[in-house]
């Protein structure tokens, strides 16, 4: 039977405390780690949120820009196949909303009519006894505010001649989201002829 070898490992031993202090170096690495973690996630998470808010807001503009634009070609092309002046005004809910809003600087938020005008003299403004409603559009949610600018008549309103054109003068509708910030809003131009393009917010028609 071989010799037994010496064992020298069960003689070792640890100096004093050194264990401890690893275990302490360890897990103090260990948390300085995760507060340099939790940190970062932190910030990704505000720039998410930012980005977010950001992103959810140009899209509630774009949906509205797109509202008006689809009730401006309507608007446009039943003018042409009547014969006769088709209006969109902003809608007035302290009348129920079946009437026009005829203040100057009147927001489009509340939603439109669009209507063939048929009064004699013409008004343009919806009068449900002789004016014939051919759309009309509900209250827009997440809007910071729709304005216009260069109304048609005395009011703020859209009318298109038989002709197609507007009746009267160029204008800029102004859409902006909930946060007020421009840069995530659009804004309207309408030509003469009454085509529309969409620019910036603070851009200028």
């Amino acid at each position: 039977m071989p010799p037994r070898l010496p064992v020298f490992a069960k003689r070792l031993r640890y100096a004093p405390g050194s264990g401890a202090a690893s275990r302490k170096a360890q897990g103090g690495f260990k948390l300085l780690e995760l507060a340099v973690t939790l940190t970062i996630m932190s910030v990704l998470a505000s720039v998410g949120m930012s980005n977010w808010s950001g992103l959810t807001e140009k899209e509630a503009v774009k949906g509205h820009v797109n509202a008006l634009l689809g009730a401006m070609r309507f608007a446009r092309s039943e003018a042409i196949k009547k014969n006769a002046p088709v209006v969109i005004c902003p809608r007035d809910l302290a009348a129920g909303g079946t009437r026009c809003n005829t203040a100057s600087g009147a927001g489009w938020e509340a939603g439109w009519l669009v209507f063939t005008e048929q009064s004699s003299p013409p008004n343009y403004v919806y009068d449900s006894s002789t004016d014939t409603l051919l759309k009309e559009e509900g209250k827009l949610s997440s809007s910071g505010g729709i304005t216009m600018r260069n109304g048609i008549i005395v009011s703020d309103r859209i009318v298109y001649r038989s002709s197609g054109i507007l009746l009267q003068g160029a204008s800029n509708i102004k859409f902006l989201p909930v946060s007020q910030n421009e840069t995530r809003g659009s804004m309207v131009c309408i030509s003469m002829q009454g085509r529309a393009r969409v620019i910036g917010a603070a851009d200028s028609c």
